[in-house]
This record gives structure tokens, sequence and C-alpha cells, in this order.
């Protein structure tokens, strides 16, 4: 496939691509779910197992050095956002994936600290799965303008009750709750405790009976709990048993009740999920003993106001007609000079490819560009998911980037020595090829560490071959005189 296997001399370069740093960090998800972290690390053992794991997955030869050093950086990432979050004015925007702030805020911390520019343009893409491995709450309502109001993360140290203004607590006002299986476990049965003794309407409980909950709960597990954080478990109880239901309504899961975890028929049906909804990833391997009481608990009731992340509501539908209409009269244009200012992630790049996908489908392009109503839907779609206003100018000029991005790919492949390494989604060569040809084409040098996630869907959408003939074992070529086909997206 063209895959370079780094030697000892190549260490220092190691280029982590968005592909593989994403697998990384699956396989320490696994080796902490195995109980294999211990203080601030791995054990020996974890570390030997990812390392071939890993070099297993992308064909290379790199030694332990190289993982530990990328845990390195991924936590001082996980903590340089977790610290801009902590400043007043900052949120985190789940859509976008990044840190998001008003222009004088950022102004005026960038220029306290300097190392903090990067941020204000980078999406980190895996920082809720960074604060489950290195152990805080995860971007959560606290800070998401997005999220659900129970879209509390405690994989592993617990929820960091946030105060009603959505400020983080210090520690000494509001010390952080560390929830174990054992207090699950009381906690889920006092509540059936109380739906037995009718104290349980509609999708919560009445007072007295938080109250009582409350007196035994401390009783048990210390008295530095209050109604609070009962509430905001039993709402995280129920997003999970939200989320646990949509996915085994899917063909190919199951429950396996000796695990007590969802289980698929095979890799391909958690892969193919996952695409489609990332925040489906934890429950890969996310163990819930409780999930045959929460049933007893939520099940009658509890669908009609607790949304799981993976459906799509009425209001969002609302929202996209009213954005159409609006697109349409022209209304909620940016001017030019807030247009050269759109900063394009990689989640607003893959949401965009998406649509132009499924207008391709619809028949709705003709020749190098689409018809108008296209536009219309997919602007009016595009500012619904991420709270925006852009115009159909915006979207058509990340098109044009887009198809120059195609292009310079496929060139590159038609010379002899390119491959696409469909693993690390890249463009892949010996040294001493991408040596001579940057000779000759300096503005080639990006794609030598460039990964293109979206690079098989743009050979669909564009038209003239999807990674075909010698590009990929996917190839299926389309040639750009005929009709569109049907396409075939995987979900």
């Amino acid at each position: 496939m063209g895959t370079q296997i780094p030697t000892s001399n190549d260490r220092s370069r190691t280029y982590w691509t968005p592909t593989m740093e994403r697998y990384f960090i699956d396989l320490m998800l696994e080796q902490l779910h195995r109980g294999n972290r211990i203080g601030h690390t791995f054990n020996k053992q974890a570390w030997t197992d990812m390392l071939a794991v890993f070099n297993a997955k992308f064909e290379s030869q790199y030694d332990k050095d190289v993982l530990k050093s990328r845990y390195t950086n991924l936590w001082k990432q996980f903590n340089d956002v977790k610290e801009l979050l902590g400043q007043t004015g900052f949120a985190w925007d789940e859509n976008r994936q990044m840190v998001v702030a008003d222009d004088g805020l950022w102004h005026d911390y960038i220029k306290v600290h300097p190392d903090a520019r990067s941020y204000k343009t980078k999406a980190v893409l895996n920082f809720n799965d960074l604060c489950v491995i290195y152990g805080y709450t995860s971007a959560d309502g606290r800070y998401s303008r997005s999220s659900h109001d129970f879209d509390f993360d405690d994989e592993v140290q617990g929820v960091i009750m946030g105060d009603p203004t959505g400020s983080l607590s210090s520690n000494s006002e509001r010390p952080r709750t560390e929830w174990t299986a054992a207090m699950d476990q009381y906690f889920v049965e006092l509540m059936l405790d109380q739906i037995g003794r009718g104290n349980k309407t509609d999708n919560s409980f009445v007072k007295q009976a938080w109250t009582d909950m409350l007196s035994s709960f401390n009783a048990k597990f210390g008295p530095r709990h209050d109604k609070r954080i009962l509430r905001h478990r039993y709402k995280k109880l129920a997003k999970y048993y939200s989320d646990l239901k949509v996915i085994l309504q899917q063909n190919g899961f199951s429950w396996d009740e000796t695990q007590q975890m969802i289980v698929a028929d095979d890799d391909k049906v958690w892969d193919a999920y996952i695409k489609a909804h990332p925040h489906a990833r934890t429950y890969r391997m996310k163990t819930l003993p409780t999930y045959n009481d929460l049933v007893l608990i939520y099940g009658n009731g509890g669908d009609n106001d607790i949304q799981s992340n993976f459906l799509q509501d009425k209001d969002h539908e609302a929202d996209i007609s009213r954005k159409k209409a609006e697109a349409g009269k022209g209304s909620h244009s940016l001017g030019s000079s807030d247009r050269t200012r759109t900063y394009w992630t990689p989640p607003m790049d893959h949401y965009l490819i998406d649509l132009l996908l499924d207008q391709v489908q619809r028949g709705n392009k003709f020749g190098q560009t689409f018809i108008s109503q296209a536009w219309i839907d997919m602007t009016a779609s595009f500012n619904v998911k991420f709270q925006s206003h852009h115009d159909k100018d915006v979207l058509k000029n990340r098109y044009k980037h887009l198809r120059r991005l195609y292009n310079e790919i496929k060139n590159l492949l038609d010379n002899s020595g390119f491959s696409w390494d469909e693993t690390r989604e890249m463009i892949t060569a010996k040294d001493h090829i991408w040596d001579a040809y940057i000779k000759a084409h300096p503005d080639a040098r990006s794609y030598r560490v460039k990964t293109v996630p979206g690079y098989q869907k743009l050979c669909v959408i564009i038209g003239q071959e999807n990674s075909g003939g010698r590009y990929s074992r996917l190839a299926q070529c389309i040639d750009a005189n005929e009709e569109i086909p049907v396409l075939m997206t995987g979900k």
C-alpha cells in the first residue's frame, strides 16, 4: 500500500495523523477499561500491548517512547484546553469541537498567554475522550453551548458539579464526587424503592422522595452530598439508558447479560455506527451493571423528555426549515469582512462534505456545481448544526477549496511511486521520491504529512474517480460524462 515504515533515524519526525491519534486514544480507553492505568500512566504490559497493536495497524516499527511521547503531548493539550475553559467567557463548542469566546476575550487572553493563540482556530477532536483518559469531567453542559443540561460525563473521576451560572467551582467550594459502581448500585436501589412506594411522577420523584434518598445515601457514603448531586446522577443515568436503548434498536446490536454491555455481531457493525454517531464510541467498551434496573426506572415515559445524543428532534428540523426560508431571503448574511474570518475546523469540513454527498445523491449537482436550492438547503442545515449565520458564498468558497484539494491529490497520485494509504488517509511515497517531487513542486510539501479524511467522498462528489484504479482496492471508476450514481455512504 506504500506505507512508510520508520526506522530509528526517522523516529524524531513521526507524523501523527488524526487517524493514528484516534486509534491510539481508543487503545488507551481500552486499557483504562481493563484497569491497567496506575496513577498518571499505564502499566508496563499495557504499553507493550498498545505498541504491538498500533504497529500492526499502521505497519510501523515504533517503540514505546513514540507512544509515550504522544501521551505526554495529549496530556498537555488537555490541560491547555481545561485551563482555557476555566476562564470566564470561554466555552466548549461540541459541534465544532473547539474552544469558543468573543474576539475581545481571545485578544486579552492571548496577550497574556501567547502560546494559546492556536486554540482560537484549532479543533481538539478527541477532547471528551481525553477527559476520560486524564481523569477529569468531559466538556459538558458547564462548557458547551449546545449540550443538554444532563450531559455530564464522569467516566473515571466523577462529575465536577458546576454552579448555576456555569462557572467552574473550586474544589474547596464543591468537592468532586467520584461515583463508584457501589454508589450507582445503591442509588438505583433507592430509586427502585421509591418507585415501589409510588413516589415517582412523570420523569422525576416527589420532593420527599429526594429527601429520603439523600438521607439514606449520605448515611451510607458520607454526609457531603446534596440533592443536586443525586439529581444530576439521575439525569446522567437517564442519558445512559436512552443512548443504550437507541443503539439496541439498531440491527446487529444486542445486550450481553454476562458482560453487562452492548455487543455487536462484528467489528464492522460498531465501526459503521460510530462513524455515523461518534458519541457512541464510549459504549463500545462500557459496562453498565445496572441496565436492567434502569429499564424499570426510565422505561415508562422517560423517553419523551430525555433525548439521546443520537436522536434528531423536531426542533432541529424546524430550525432547518426556518433557516432555509432565511437563506432564500438572503437574511443573516455576513459581510465580506466577516467572511474572510471563517475558521474551518475538521468537523465543519466533514459536515459540509456529507451535505454535498447528500445533494449529489438527490441529483442536484450539474456539471461542477449544485443547483441554487441545493445551496440554500445546505446553508440552512450547516447554520443550524454550527449555530452560525453564514451565507451561500461561504460554503461555495469552501467547496472551491475542496475541489482544489482533490485535484492536487489526484495529480500527485498520477505520478509514479505515489499511492493512497487508506489506513492513514494520506498520500505516501518513499523519501527519495518525495524529495525529488518537492524540489520540482515546492507547493506540494504539505501533502507529505497532511491527512485528508474526506478524500474518498470528494472522489464521488467531484465525479472523476473514487480513489480508483491503482489508487485503492475500494475503487469504482466514475465517468464524468455519465449520470451521477446513487451513493452508498455506508450508513
